[in-house]
């Protein structure tokens, strides 16, 4: 009877230390989680947009805009687009408001620049968009920061390089 207790007591023990070792495991892999959960955390305070490049300037107000405007690293194109109106000329491209929804801070519009149409589906307000254009394919950047019920009011960001729009009294 006592080997019978001995041995029961053995293969407890056994037990035991094999959930320790598990509970170690388990402990490390937390702790290599949390690590990577912070190191993801940090990359996301950056605007991540379409192309999936981090920009740290982002305007979400006139007041932001008038600041990135005297760093003098882009040119800034400010626009107010109407919902159901025909495609609006911005810079070189055009932009024309197909939905708002302004209770989600959501939006659709098209982008079309060198003789293509994009659809900008269901985009949140200040989610940079982002595209390239041109012969030599520059980087925009388009950003909404007020959308109401027919109404858009954002900015586009172009290089100091790019193309400058033509007027009529050029």
């Amino acid at each position: 009877m006592a080997e019978e207790q001995k041995e029961q007591i053995s293969q407890v023990n056994g037990e035991v230390a094999g959930v320790k070792t598990d509970v170690g495991g388990v402990k490390t892999d937390v702790a290599s989680t949390k690590a990577d959960l912070e190191t993801t955390k940090s990359k996301l305070q950056g605007a991540i947009g379409d192309l999936g490049v981090q920009s740290g300037l982002i305007a979400h107000t006139g007041a932001d805009l008038e600041i990135l405007k005297h760093k003098g690293d882009r040119n800034y194109y400010e626009f107010t687009l109407v919902r159901g109106a025909k495609p609006q000329p911005v810079s070189t491209v055009s932009l024309q408001l197909r939905k708002t929804d302004p209770k989600r801070g959501k939006f659709t519009l098209n982008v079309t620049a060198d003789d293509k149409t994009i659809e900008k589906k269901d985009r949140n307000i200040a989610e940079p968009i982002q595209f390239y254009s041109g012969r030599d394919r520059m980087l925009f950047e388009l950003v909404i920061w007020t959308v109401d019920k027919n109404k858009a009011t954002g900015y586009l960001s172009t290089p100091k390089n790019a193309p400058v729009p033509i007027t009529a009294g050029e």
